[in-house]
């Protein structure tokens, strides 16, 4: 069992950006960036997968007008798949502080192995859905968690480092057994997100608004 201190630890690897919450505001969106289990992520300034997700956070706040509010975090430890599972417990207690904070439920936006901890995490009481971008999906992943949460995975279908096919045979179960869960594939588009990546900063804040649409 991880200890307070423990947790406290892992959570001195983590920058979270500024929550700005006002009255119209009916959920957050946690955006989880992409890395590899195995290796520590450079400063914010210098981390690709880090950029990479700022301008989904503008288009975020573009859609939302104020219903949503979008945080991005850095996790210098790397990306979320560490073996030891510390990428989950680090997600699930930003879930949990960013709700009695703010008192508002959240949406998780991910990419890659973010996508794989927005899936894993997204039974959390107050996630309301998970959005994966290209996630990391294992052959035998786990998906009950997920029965009364919105799931939207977004792939493409050129994607070499994560299989666009896992995830899809992911939302199929999902939907054979109720689930509200949708996947749509990006034809031609990459794990990078860089094909036309106005294309994915559109689909990923459409996402995230239907899952508050639906959900709160």
């Amino acid at each position: 069992m991880t200890t307070p201190p423990d947790l406290e630890t892992l959570m001195s690897s983590i920058r979270q950006g500024r929550v700005r919450v006002g009255p119209r505001t009916r959920a957050i969106a946690l955006l989880l960036h992409g890395g590899r289990a195995d290796a520590t992520q450079p400063r914010r300034h210098r981390d690709v997968s880090y950029l990479r997700m700022l301008p989904f956070v503008t288009a975020v706040t573009r859609a939302a007008r104020g219903r949503v509010a979008p945080v991005l975090v850095h996790n210098s430890d790397g990306g979320w798949v560490a073996p030891s599972g510390s990428g989950l417990l680090q997600t699930r207690e930003i879930v949990r502080r960013l709700h009695e904070e703010h008192g508002r439920p959240v949406v998780l936006l991910g990419h890659s192995s973010g996508g794989w901890a927005a899936l894993r995490c997204g039974g959390q009481d107050a996630v309301i859905g998970s959005v994966a971008l290209a996630p990391w999906v294992g052959e035998d992943e786990t998906y009950e968690h997920l029965h009364d949460r919105v799931v939207r995975v977004i792939h493409g279908e050129a994607d070499d480092v994560c299989s666009p096919q896992r995830s899809r045979e992911l939302v199929e179960r999902l939907r054979a057994e109720g689930a509200d869960a949708t996947w749509d594939g990006v034809p031609g588009g990459g794990h990078a997100l860089m094909d036309r990546p106005w294309r994915w900063h559109r689909l990923a804040a459409d996402a995230v608004l239907d899952v508050v649409e639906r959900r709160t």
